[in-house]
């Protein structure tokens, strides 16, 4: 992997999550008030410094500002600090123990921190879960701040695990739901790819959102009740999904509820889009410009 260099226009911000929840993330912008700033979220696992997000800060023009956050998802587990009356209180969290829901206060959090910095104008910019956290945000908050959201690689979470299971599957659901039920949401579940009961179900229970929102065997209701000019961009390559990435990309534009949705298929682009980067932030680029 090839050696990054930023320069001095990038720097560590923290924010706080409107739950109380201190986060942080990084900013690169190189003059003072763009126009634009993309709020890039990553994924399950991941950080702020994936290697898609640090190719936008290095490639993205001078007039769209990059704020890369870490959300409270990033890594398996992590440690926050939260603050509610001024009392500072430890959790954990990360990818096995968060609460997708709660991925709102994270984004709000970080729009509000750059909206009192003087941006105005905002593009979510979410890669791979985090495809499911930026729509989520839209149609939970109906934010006029956000202009615009970019989905790089949004897959359908449910239906792989469906596929991941297989036989398990509904043995895998009753085992999150009874956890739950008994106070013990929080526990990992054996056999559950590492995530908690509760962090599972969100994924495999179709009575939540984040199973909902890009089941591509459902009706997409809730994705389809979002009016933001919308991009979706899959590589061909692309190695988590259980249908054509092409046929994917139909059914996103035939659900949505945008005006100016458009779709996007990188030649022998895989999940990471490994090689393909500058090609990637190439087209992002060009489409916020368009806006």
């Amino acid at each position: 992997m090839d050696e990054i260099k930023l320069g001095s226009n990038s720097y560590i911000v923290p924010f706080m999550a409107t739950d109380g929840i201190r986060l942080n993330g990084f900013l690169s912008s190189s003059i003072r008030k763009p126009r634009w700033c993309m709020i890039f979220i990553h994924g399950m696992n991941g950080s702020a410094f994936s290697y898609i997000a640090l190719s936008f800060a290095k490639s993205l023009p001078k007039d769209i500002a990059l704020f890369s956050i870490n959300n409270r998802g990033h890594g398996v587990v992590s440690g926050f600090s939260r603050y509610v009356g001024g009392k500072r209180k430890r959790i954990l969290a990360g990818t096995s123990l968060e609460c997708f829901e709660d991925s709102v206060f994270d984004i709000r959090g970080a729009i509000n921190a750059l909206s009192r910095m003087g941006y105005k104008n905002f593009v979510l910019c979410g890669h791979s879960t985090g495809c499911q956290k930026a729509a989520y945000y839209q149609y939970k908050m109906h934010d006029r701040r956000v202009k615009g959201m970019v989905l790089v690689a949004p897959c359908d979470d449910h239906n792989l695990s469906r596929l991941s299971f297989g036989r398990r599957y509904a043995k895998i659901r009753g085992v999150c739901a009874r956890m739950i039920k008994s106070g013990k949401g929080d526990a990992l579940v054996s056999g559950g790819s590492g995530l908690s009961a509760q962090r599972l179900d969100s994924i495999v229970n179709l009575k939540r959102i984040e199973a909902r929102l890009f089941d591509y065997d459902g009706e997409l209701k809730e994705f389809g009740s979002i009016k933001t000019p919308t991009l979706a961009i899959f590589g061909d390559k692309e190695e988590n999904t259980i249908k054509r990435v092409g046929k994917c990309l139909e059914l996103l534009k035939s659900s949505s509820g945008s005006k100016r949705f458009t779709s996007l298929l990188i030649t022998n682009a895989n999940h990471a889009f490994d090689g393909k980067e500058k090609e990637l932030v190439k087209s992002v680029e060009g489409w916020i410009k368009e806006l």
